[in-house]
């Protein structure tokens, strides 16, 4: 069975800027039927969503969005319907909030060591209970006046490979797909050509590692981007699904059809693709 979803979706429960109630509530007013909330290391917003989401009439999944290092490779891992109150998962999730803290206080040294001084306790505020990150520290890059949006912040200091970007300790892909399995979830890997140039190469060993799909819809795919996820999902027998990542940091995107993320019983490793199309 298809639907119209997204199931990459962030709220203020990490980068997003928008509650997991507005989020659900604009996700039912613009057609969506089913949806998950993926905020990066948290499941802070997933009460508050699947409430949201039951009040709305929409089908919710909970999940996460996990960071993982795979030699100079930044993978990121969505995982659906994870347990959420599972111990070992919340201690997890603490480890990677601790470092993403560390994360941004290098950060912050690294921005005023180039003239461009912030407080690291006003990227604090910015983020309040959410889990910090860099849109933040470009939130009060933008505040000071050192750059004009949080983009030019990402493109001239804060992206991959510019003055400021500081890698954190993250797990290996392996051991964060085993994390997920053992707490319930199925593993889907986000917006893979952010991986690099050879990530068909490095989707297939996630999916030798047991990761369970691909996220073939994303925002700013042109039909050809598609065409080769759905050719690498069907190869690899793997599942297909839509994200947006919509944050509300200066992104426009619309939603497609997907399957929503769940587990064949009996056949982690037989996977299968969506017909889904817009």
């Amino acid at each position: 069975m298809t639907a119209k979803g997204d199931f990459h979706l962030h709220s203020t429960a990490s980068d997003g800027v928008h509650s997991p109630t507005w989020v659900m509530e604009t996700a039912a007013a613009r057609g969506l039927r089913a949806v998950s909330l993926t905020d990066h290391d948290s499941t802070e917003g997933i009460a508050e969503a699947g409430g949201a989401a039951r009040r709305a009439g929409l089908r919710f999944v909970p999940g996460i969005e996990l960071s993982t290092d795979l030699g100079p490779a930044d993978v990121h891992l969505l995982a659906y319907g994870i347990d959420v109150a599972a111990r070992p998962l919340q201690e997890f999730l603490a480890w990677q909030r601790n470092g993403r803290l560390d994360r941004v206080r290098t950060i912050v040294r690294i921005l005023g060591d180039n003239g461009m001084p912030i407080g690291v306790e006003r990227v604090f505020e910015i983020a309040g209970e959410a889990t910090v990150g860099r849109p933040h520290v470009a939130r009060a890059l933008v505040e000071a006046g050192h750059v004009t949006s949080v983009q030019e912040a990402f493109d001239l200091w804060l992206g991959n490979s510019k003055p400021a970007d500081v890698n954190r300790e993250k797990l290996a892909p392996e051991d964060a797909i085993r994390i997920i399995h053992e707490n319930g979830g199925v593993c889907f890997i986000a917006h893979p050509v952010f991986i690099g140039e050879d990530y068909p190469a490095v989707v297939e060993q996630l999916a030798a590692w047991g990761a369970d799909g691909i996220e073939t819809y994303y925002k700013n795919y042109d039909p050809a981007t598609i065409a080769v996820h759905e050719e690498l999902a069907a190869r690899l027998g793997a599942r297909s699904q839509a994200g947006a990542t919509i944050t509300g940091w200066e992104t426009r995107t619309t939603a497609r059809s997907a399957t929503s993320p769940s587990r064949t019983p009996g056949s982690r490793s037989s996977w299968r693709i969506s017909n889904a199309r817009e």
